[in-house]
């Protein structure tokens, strides 16, 4: 079996030029949502108690914000942390968006045909992007809320003979 074949990395240091070959997501970027949603309904909530409205319908629906959809976000957000990561392999790569996916998709390097990445707001105030695998006529693989995600995208990018020019993957 030839290393490119092989779906285990060579150990070679860091300081022989070896760049990152796994990135995970980011939490400070997965979380963040959650808890603007937490301080935007904690603080109506507590504007409503201060005015003397906390009995009514507002408050109670801001009550079951807090009780409820905070900790199904709180959830989702750890979910997805704990499942999306992207790994480079030899002749392949192992993308997995997160939850509710259940496997990795796994993508040749020669298959891909694009890549980008994007951020929205959550992106831009911490640093974290989605990185977007385009792959010809298959649908496009993105893998979202990754911390470093520039990095990635400039790793896939000098793997990927079809972007950078090479005939075979480096």
């Amino acid at each position: 079996m030839d290393s490119v074949d092989s779906q285990i990395e060579m150990k070679v240091p860091e300081q022989a030029g070896r760049h990152r070959l796994f990135w995970r997501a980011s939490a400070t970027a997965l979380f963040l949502p959650a808890l603007v949603v937490a301080a935007g309904y904690a603080v109506l909530w507590l504007f409503l108690n201060q005015t003397g409205r906390g009995g009514g319908h507002l408050a109670r629906v801001s009550m079951l914000v807090l009780v409820i959809g905070v900790p199904i976000l709180l959830v989702h957000a750890g979910l997805r942390l704990s499942t999306t990561r992207l790994t480079l392999r030899g002749a392949h790569l192992e993308a997995h968006p997160g939850f509710p996916a259940r496997d990795p998709v796994i993508v040749a390097y020669a298959s891909i045909t694009g890549l980008s990445v994007r951020r929205g707001l959550s992106g831009w105030l911490t640093g974290a992007g989605s990185l977007i695998i385009e792959r010809g006529a298959q649908p496009r693989v993105i893998v979202s809320g990754m911390a470093r995600a520039d990095s990635a995208l400039l790793e896939v990018t000098a793997r990927c003979p079809a972007i950078n020019g090479t005939n075979s993957p480096a």
